[in-house]
């Protein structure tokens, strides 16, 4: 108990001591939760008049956060928000999103970024870090300097105990953010352990009216973790264990879904065998099946000893799998899960996810995706430039195999110059054309004869 209220006065005497608001992050976990009930109780105890800070929740909602989670994490900062209110307190939630463009599906489906691996961890920054930068970034504006409240604990794993003891600290304990030179992060809750933590929530009454019990049942059911709050690249990755993003390929294996589903959310099961399916497109023997030999900028890589391709991109004829693939677990689970209007992936998201598609081919595929899957129409964006049809595109491709010409070449020029029609000016027209030309346009056999390995794929 004595720990707890040390806690709270170093709270109290943080907020008192700097003229900046309190961001807090919260994840719906238990070490988040602790946090801002701690930090709630700390400013019921300030005299109202000294109250002079606000102090703002932030949930980062990745878009591909688990059902079973979200709904919880969405309630949880409204009924924050109600009690603050009725309470008079400074305190206000919000739910944070990565811009569309940044999006999970959008660069996995859309631009055919492969599935998140521990060496090329691109989710982290697109989906966690970049809506907190904005967001604090947006508010630093207006305040000059804000403390980042974190629940990050020593007692977590050994990697979390060495990045605390790394940070350089002022006198109040706070250190500097990584990327915003403006804001501080404050970590209150670092010395109590995972069993400090349990203690204070099953002992203690929520503030805005959840339930901590909810949560430790949450825990039992999942046997998982918190995936914690991200601010930099230094935090480490969930882990094989934790409340998080469904589709998570960083561990090998997803047991807190196994262990829901176990536990009677059967219904969770499409999304599970979703997940382990673009997990296994991260196995090196299969690489060049689901991925193209060319980058995305044109041009082909070779491994560190030149011997072998390293792959690009999905293949597009992939991509479609996975839209198609995931439209129908989204009306599954709308029809079988506890919540009817679940949507997994926005038109938003399938609008720019069309417009990566088309400029790789003149078929649009996703609106036919989307209506033989779905079963409903859906009102597309115009595109009010020049047309091609996939009609269009099987006579080019006729037209190229009778003149030995890679049809990729030609279509990549068309679409170039469709792009630039109509504008009053077409500088660097001629550079943008160089740049197609000095693309890799023989084929991944050609390739791979080349270096001996064609017979190694078959």
């Amino acid at each position: 108990m004595n720990k707890i209220i040390e806690i709270k006065e170093h709270i109290k005497k943080v907020y008192l001591a700097y003229n900046r608001p309190f961001v807090v992050g919260y994840s719906g976990g238990k070490d988040s939760t602790v946090v801002m009930q701690l930090v709630w109780d700390a400013i019921e105890e300030i005299p109202h008049e000294q109250l002079k800070q606000d102090v703002h929740v932030i949930s980062t909602d990745t878009l591909v956060e688990t059902p079973y989670i979200i709904d919880y994490v969405a309630k949880t900062l409204e009924q924050i928000n109600v009690a603050a209110r009725a309470g008079n307190l400074p305190i206000y939630a919000h739910r944070l999103t990565p811009l569309y463009k940044n999006s999970f599906w959008v660069n996995l489906i859309g631009k055919g970024y492969p599935a998140p691996s521990r060496n090329f961890r691109w989710c982290t920054e697109r989906l966690k870090i970049e809506p907190v930068n904005r967001f604090i970034a947006e508010y630093v504006d207006k305040w000059g300097e804000a403390t980042v409240v974190l629940g990050a604990r020593r007692d977590e794993s050994a990697s979390r105990s060495q990045v605390l003891s790394s940070k350089a600290r002022d006198n109040m304990g706070l250190s500097k953010h990584p990327t915003l030179p403006a804001a501080f992060v404050f970590t209150p809750i670092e010395e109590m352990t995972t069993d400090d933590v349990w203690s204070y929530l099953l002992s203690h009454k929520c503030q805005w009216g959840g339930n901590n019990r909810d949560l430790a049942a949450m825990y039992q059911n999942a046997s998982g973790g918190e995936c914690p709050m991200v601010v930099d690249k230094s935090t480490p990755s969930c882990g094989s264990s934790r409340f998080g993003c469904w589709t998570c390929t960083l561990v090998q294996q997803d047991t807190t879904m196994e262990n829901l589903i176990d536990n009677g959310e059967e219904w969770m099961t499409p999304l599970l065998e979703f997940r382990d399916f673009l997990s296994e497109t991260q196995d090196p023997e299969k690489k060049h099946i689901y991925r193209s030999h060319k980058r995305r900028d044109g041009q082909v890589s070779y491994v560190r000893d030149g011997t072998r391709i390293a792959y690009g991109p999905y293949k597009l004829e992939w991509r479609k799998t996975f839209l198609e693939r995931l439209l129908q677990i989204q009306k599954d689970v709308q029809q079988s899960g506890p919540d009817s209007t679940v949507q997994l992936i926005s038109f938003e998201e399938l609008e720019l996810i069309r417009d990566f598609w088309r400029e790789e081919e003149w078929a649009d595929a996703v609106p036919e995706i989307y209506q033989r899957v779905i079963g409903v129409d859906h009102v597309w964006q115009d595109d009010d430039g020049i047309k091609y049809s996939l009609e269009d595109h099987q006579l080019l491709t006729q037209l190229c195999a009778e003149a030995g010409i890679n049809p990729d070449l030609p279509t990549k020029l068309i679409d170039q110059e469709r792009r630039m029609q109509g504008m009053s000016r077409r500088s660097g027209i001629l550079q943008k054309i160089d740049r197609i030309f000095s693309e890799e346009w023989r084929t991944e056999e050609e390739i791979l004869d080349r270096l001996g390995m064609a017979n190694d794929l078959q």
